[in-house]
């Protein structure tokens, strides 16, 4: 009698633009690559950042920042007001270099999507090359650079694509999956935001080894239905599926 065989692993694709709307605006006018520039709203009031280029990165300006705080820290940066009808354009160009490898797109927002390539062959079945040839396409066909990050799940491969930003690829294989799990902060884990880190860290829980060893009766006692996926995700388990008709918000 011969042992079941074991469920294949899945091949997920994270693709993340590099600084969209900033890069966007770099794109289309040249005066102003190179320079440390915000997408967002006015510094002298109440504006917001929507992006921010590498170069006002290195001031430690993030989106979500407040324009002012954003011109407090780089003097010279640079405001342009968004143009969401052009980024939504280029978001469309670049959904349809991800369908033409597979049909299975799950967009997250303008500038980000998870691709499900199990089972594919082009590219000798290799996630990797194929995040790569999706990276080089959107390259060529709108002159945008993108990160990749490949594992066997939404989780790892979101996280993955933040290893080698920007204008990267990084993956995260099943062999390796424990130890970077081990390492990881709790802030980086999907769906943990900076109010459920505190609490972790208020329960001696800062990295994924701490989590690992934190009983699944004690997470799901402190944080409900949240802490059986914390445990999960702690054991590098996300069985979420790529969802191809997600609804947009």
């Amino acid at each position: 009698m011969t042992a079941p065989t074991q469920p294949s692993l899945r091949k997920i694709i994270h693709i993340d633009m590099d600084a969209f709307y900033a890069s966007v605006e770099q794109r289309d006018f040249p005066e102003l690559r190179g320079k440390p520039l915000v997408v967002g709203g006015d510094p002298n009031g109440r504006g917001v950042v929507a992006a921010a280029s590498y170069e006002v990165r290195q001031f430690g300006v993030r989106s979500a920042m407040s324009c002012y705080e954003a011109r407090k820290r780089c003097p010279d940066v640079i405001f342009v007001r968004p143009r969401f009808d052009v980024y939504r354009a280029v978001s469309q160009d670049i959904r349809r270099i991800m369908h033409s490898l597979t049909p299975q797109v799950e967009p997250l927002s303008l500038d980000e999507a998870y691709l499900d390539v199990t089972g594919l062959s082009v590219h000798h079945g290799s996630a990797t090359l194929m995040a790569n040839w999706l990276r080089a396409q959107i390259l060529a066909q709108t002159g945008l650079n993108a990160s990749a990050g490949v594992s066997f799940n939404k989780m790892l491969a979101k996280i993955a694509a933040d290893i080698n930003k920007p204008n990267g690829t990084a993956v995260i294989t099943p062999a390796d999956a424990d130890g970077f799990i081990s390492t990881l902060p709790i802030e980086r884990f999907h769906g943990i935001g900076k109010a459920t880190a505190k609490r972790l860290h208020a329960m001696g829980i800062s990295k994924g080894a701490d989590l690992r060893r934190t009983p699944a009766a004690v997470l799901v006692n402190e944080f409900g239905k949240r802490g059986q996926f914390y445990h999960d995700i702690a054991h590098g388990r996300d069985e979420r599926p790529v969802k191809s008709q997600r609804t947009h918000k």
